[in-house]
């Protein structure tokens, strides 16, 4: 059967996996009636148990249970829409994270007669969003870890230094100039095929991108750079370990 607040969601979200549970909730009897998958999003089988504001205060996350408890109250009392996302633990203790939409229906007189409404679950959207940061964070720590490597080449190459030496310069540069390392790395890679700069040595090179990517500072306050021309090895080394 086709669940238009099911439709909504997946337009919404892009993806049809969350589950949608409806509710309604008659004030004067202080009632409850739960769709089939409310019931299921509880951990219960349709009809196991008698939905009630004491069952649903159970089952939210006792660090969530004030603010929802308190929520469902304002609702009833101002007779405004509501929303709110916190957690449940079902039956079977599962911790779910949940988003709960609602409005209040008013009889003829104006007084709340029901509550109704959605509960949508978002907790595996909640795990796919993390499982995604975090690869995306993996994938561009990797990134930069390859340009600074790339980088440091190319300054060994060029000064005739070690690998720390020339980590110990790009670092120099990010410190000096507020600008991350990375994006120095990434700078000095770039622009190493220049065609402005193709008549240059190796280290004139390094040098004139070196100096163009930190232009902005104010070299009247920055401290002595190690070392950078196109002296012999020896010299670097003195410079860098001072």
């Amino acid at each position: 059967m086709h669940d238009p607040a099911q439709a909504a969601v997946t337009a919404l979200t892009g993806c049809g996996a969350e589950t949608v549970g409806r509710f309604s909730y008659d004030v004067p009897t202080d009632t409850w009636w739960w769709s089939t998958s409310l019931y299921t999003m509880y951990g219960f089988t349709p009809g196991e148990i008698v939905p009630s504001t004491a069952v649903m205060t159970v089952h939210h996350h006792p660090d969530d249970r004030a603010g929802a408890v308190d929520l469902i109250t304002a609702a009833v009392s101002s007779g405004k829409p509501f929303s709110s996302r916190h957690r449940i633990v079902d039956a079977r203790q599962h911790v779910r994270t949940v988003v709960t939409i609602g409005e209040v229906i008013r009889d003829p007189d104006g007084q709340p007669a029901q509550v109704r409404g959605y509960v949508i679950d978002v907790t595996d959207s909640l795990h796919r969003d993390l499982a995604a940061a975090t690869r995306q964070a993996v994938e561009s720590s990797a990134e930069a870890r390859a340009v600074i490597e790339q980088a440091k080449g190319a300054l060994m190459i060029a000064y005739g230094l070690d690998a720390d030496q020339a980590f110990a310069l790009l670092r120099w540069h990010s410190q000096h100039t507020n600008i991350k390392l990375r994006d120095i790395a990434a700078g000095l890679v770039a622009r190493t095929n220049d065609p402005g700069i193709a008549g240059l040595t190796a280290a004139g090179k390094i040098t004139d991108i070196l100096a163009a990517l930190t232009a902005h500072t104010n070299t009247a306050t920055t401290p002595p750079m190690p070392g950078i021309g196109e002296p012999d090895p020896g010299e670097h080394d003195e410079s860098l370990s001072a």
